[in-house]
């Protein structure tokens, strides 16, 4: 497993959530624990924290605003 750094739908439009997705013990139920690293921020500081935390983490970014209407 690896990390994995994830952009999301925040629930007030034009606006987007990063979390960081790490391997923990297998207590969840993907194997992940989930920590939030930028909440209902705009798409450009979404992904401008999305690759500053993939570079510090190491991990690949996953993009899940693909087709949503920014």
């Amino acid at each position: 497993m690896h990390n994995i750094v994830t952009i999301t739908k925040h629930w007030q439009p034009k606006k987007f959530n990063v979390n960081l997705l790490s391997p923990n013990t297998g207590r969840e139920r993907d194997g992940h624990m989930a920590s939030s690293k930028a909440f209902g921020v705009g798409i450009r500081a979404a992904k401008k924290e999305a690759k500053r935390v993939s570079e510090l983490y190491n991990a690949e970014i996953e993009d899940n605003t693909k087709g949503i209407n920014k």
